[in-house]
């Protein structure tokens, strides 16, 4: 309709957004201590326009079976303003009680619309499957999603039988039942904040209809900006949904910023992802933490160091290699071998201390040492290699101490070589291993269960030794061990674990 002259347009009514966003934390107290200096920059930071202000989280804040740093953590997300976070799988690191008295005091809200939860855990009435937010008189409904693989990635899955978590074909359902509940309670601002992994989020962006914005977590993206196609889709009632995640290990932190128009279509949308290695500690949080944990204490230095590979789960990682290393001469083993996806933090050059090397081994998972056969340890690399031809290089390769070890790019284990404590090396036979030649190895008690799928590695029940001490302590001792021998540590690759074309 054109309007006569001399009359004015109605100016349509548009809401601004703006959305302060985390995911996969793991953990990393010392960097939650730079976030929370960005989460009040952005709390003090004025908008030329009235806009409406949002703090989320896609889960994975908690990691590992260590309730002090969880502690932490778990309280963080409250000091810092966070409404809602999605439960991911390391929150489930844990058993379902601990976990639920860490949060059951938390004032925000813990989603998950595809898992149904018996009745008699206590986590059934705290975990939600969506919840109305209200902002100036605009609702936004905000629905979260747990990771449909939880039971492949947790430690311990009898700790969780009460959980039944939806395969992704029905999460899809579970999604947009919630979504349909929010329409009819009139709202039409959909935000999922989800624990489930790109690709599937790119799925439920466009097997959906009504979501605007999947905040989104757990394969560990980082995805800067809007690109139409990679996170920028369109559901299937053709309106705009854009996916967003800030890396992993609380490296960054973003800000979505939003304009919908009056029928909660997105107009406009500007996505900033921010690194967190420019910001202070804060020190308010340094007190808090310390008072949980401890002062920490300076156990060495570390003379050099170089940059953590760009993906870790796939390439010989030079601060796992210490790790390694470290293993090996605390049990007294042949053989240590890490999980890469073990090692969430690195070695900087300087002083090093215990809160340190808690960030870079934060898991709790125990350390155990094993007689595996020569087959077993050919298999396990074989299946680590595959790795490279993985969706996201999952579960990963396997960092090791005592072995040297050589793949090519399309996941075959090509050579491997056990190195005793003199240096002297001789090799494996990766295409006939005898079950009979056996190694003293370590290994920590996640891999001794055959988690992540290394189920070739089983040998809890057949552990010679159990050790107190878990990888964080055995790193701590061996720095300790260096320094008072004078050995300068310098961090840095040495090629035990080669890739060729």
């Amino acid at each position: 309709m054109i309007n006569p002259i001399g009359t004015t347009s109605p100016i349509p009514k548009t809401t601004r957004t703006s959305i302060f966003y985390i995911n996969d934390l793991h953990g990393q107290t010392m960097k939650m201590e730079k976030i929370y200096n960005a989460s009040k920059d952005f709390d003090r930071f004025t908008p030329s326009q009235p806009t409406d202000k949002l703090k989320l989280c896609s889960g994975d804040t908690l990691l590992g079976g260590s309730k002090k740093p969880n502690a932490i953590a778990a309280k963080f997300l409250d000091i810092i303003g966070i409404t809602a976070t999605a439960v991911g799988n390391h929150e489930c690191d844990m058993d379902s009680d601990t976990l639920n008295k860490l949060t059951s005091n938390r004032k925000y809200k813990m989603l998950g619309a595809n898992v149904t939860i018996d009745k008699k855990n206590p986590l059934s009435s705290r975990i939600e499957k969506s919840y109305i937010e209200e902002k100036d008189g605009t609702k936004y409904g905000i629905i979260g999603t747990m990771p449909s693989d939880l039971f492949t990635r947790i430690a311990n899955t009898e700790q969780y039988k009460d959980f039944k978590v939806d395969d992704y074909d029905q999460t899809i359902k579970d999604v947009q039942a919630e979504v349909d509940k929010l329409k009819e309670q009139g709202v039409d601002k959909i935000i999922v904040i989800s624990h489930t992994g790109n690709a599937n989020e790119k799925r439920l962006a466009q097997e959906t209809e009504g979501i605007d914005v999947i905040l989104g977590g757990h394969s560990h993206e980082l995805i800067e900006g809007i690109k139409e196609g990679e996170n920028l889709l369109y559901g299937k009632d053709g309106n705009p949904v854009v996916i967003t995640q800030a890396g992993k290990d609380a490296n960054n932190f973003g800000v979505l910023n939003l304009e919908f128009d009056e029928k909660g279509v997105i107009k406009k949308v500007q996505n900033n992802v921010t690194p967190i290695k420019n910001y202070r500690r804060n020190m308010v949080m340094t007190y808090f933490s310390e008072m949980i944990l401890g002062k920490p204490a300076v156990v060495g230095t570390i003379k050099s160091s170089v940059p953590e590979p760009e993906n870790r789960l796939g390439v010989e990682n030079p601060h796992a290699d210490f790790v390694a290393d470290a293993m090996k001469d605390f049990t007294g083993a042949d053989i240590a071998i890490l999980g890469s996806a073990n090692l969430r933090n690195t070695f900087d050059e300087g002083k090093i201390n215990t809160r340190d090397i808690s960030s870079i081994v934060p898991f709790k998972n125990g350390m155990i040492t094993a007689p595996l056969s020569e087959k077993t340890l050919v298999d396990a690399l074989k299946f680590g290699a595959h790795s490279l031809v993985s969706a996201g290089t999952k579960p990963g390769i396997l960092q090791v101490s005592g072995l040297n070890y050589t793949m090519n790019k399309q996941g075959e284990l090509t050579s491997a070589e056990f190195v005793d404590k003199e240096g002297n090396k001789k090799a494996l036979d990766i295409n006939n291993p005898s079950e009979d030649k056996t190694f003293n190895v370590a290994i920590d008690t996640y891999y001794a269960n055959g988690r992540d799928g290394f189920d070739m590695l089983k040998c809890i029940d057949n552990a010679t030794q159990t050790f107190e001490a878990d990888k964080d302590k055995m790193v701590a001792a061996y720095i300790t061990k260096l320094t008072n021998a004078g050995q300068e540590i310098h961090i840095k690759a040495d090629n035990r674990i080669q890739i060729t074309d």
